[in-house]
């Protein structure tokens, strides 16, 4: 199976069409619903359960971010290099029970990078898995996920036995009050330089319009200047282990690397604004600096990393329906 750059963006394309086409026919039911409403006079009331109400939701979300050109070194000045980010994923959610929420979809990543002749980087690092948990809510307050990600991690565009592995995460919040909720979870990735990390956060609403989501992997403060329109600052961390080709290390003069793991970490600061287009439909456009950028090959004690702190910036479109 073959994943190429040109498909994914075939795939984007069909994604974002798809996502329109959804947002019209809610749109127009919508409508029809409005007008219904307004000529019915009580409105029938709808049961639990009842109704025309799907126990199916879905999430699509594609997001594209390129960062500029750095220079990169380990022991050797390997030169400089640039990145184009792109994701893409649809997450759907079913109510199995009151208290119990499946939840199933599928992701694509990229990471292609520009790099100088010679250069003993990949050209591209991507991932094709699949997303597999659930909620459960406990009582009032508790809130528990589990996710897997059973799926491909690795350099080469086809699918191969040997860039398998099963990411999971797992994590839980309690809800102190309407205004504040704290969250701690954890991930483990049996590929990655430390494979079970820990991690705890808060979600606090000071106000109307602030909010601090101190939750990894995105921790920002976010300030509500309308109904649809939000501006948030603060941090993306973003961390992924892969798989390089069997001839990774030969082609490049580390013969060690052949077939070798590399952690393949970004850490972001920026701001951003969030844009509520229509009741479906979701756009985020944000920019800063790449304080950390960097290859760790862990297994063999072989690391790259970026020696300056590069701009950013992106685009996401998200649709919830």
């Amino acid at each position: 199976m073959e994943f190429s750059w040109k498909s994914f963006c075939a795939l984007s394309l069909l994604a974002i069409g798809l996502a329109a086409f959804l947002f019209k026919e809610s749109a127009e039911a919508d409508d029809k619903t409005v007008s219904s409403a307004s000529d019915a006079s009580p409105a029938p009331a709808v049961s639990g359960g009842g109704g025309t109400v799907s126990p199916v939701s879905w999430e699509a979300n594609f997001s594209i971010s390129g960062i500029a050109r750095s220079p990169f070194e380990d022991a050797r000045v390997v030169g400089k290099v640039e990145t184009l980010d792109s994701n893409l994923s649809a997450i759907g959610s079913y109510q199995a029970s009151p208290g119990i929420i499946l939840r199933f979809g599928l992701e694509l990543q990229r990471n292609t990078f520009g790099l100088p002749d010679g250069a003993p980087l990949p050209d591209r690092l991507q991932a094709f898995h699949l997303g597999l948990g659930a909620d459960l809510q406990l009582g009032e307050a508790w809130l528990v996920r589990c996710e897997a990600q059973p799926g491909f991690y690795g350099e080469d565009a086809g699918v191969l036995g040997r860039d398998f592995s099963c990411p999971i995460i797992a994590g839980a919040s309690y809800f102190v009050s309407a205004d504040l909720q704290l969250v701690a979870g954890l991930s483990y990735n049996p590929n990655r330089k430390y494979p079970v990390l820990p991690g705890i956060g808060f979600r606090w609403k000071i106000s109307a319009d602030w909010v601090l989501n101190a939750v990894l992997p995105t921790p920002r403060a976010e300030y509500t200047m309308s109904k649809s329109l939000m501006l948030y600052a603060g941090m993306d961390l973003r961390s992924d282990t892969y798989r390089v080709s069997d001839d990774f290390g030969r082609s490049h003069g580390i013969p060690e690397l052949d077939d070798a793991v590399v952690d393949y970490t970004e850490i972001r600061v920026g701001a951003g604004a969030s844009w509520k287009i229509n009741s479906v439909m979701t756009m985020e456009i944000e920019s800063g600096c790449i304080v950390v950028d960097q290859f760790d090959f862990h297994r063999d004690d072989v690391k790259f990393r970026s020696t300056e702190a590069p701009p950013y910036g992106g685009i996401s479109l998200k649709a919830a329906f």
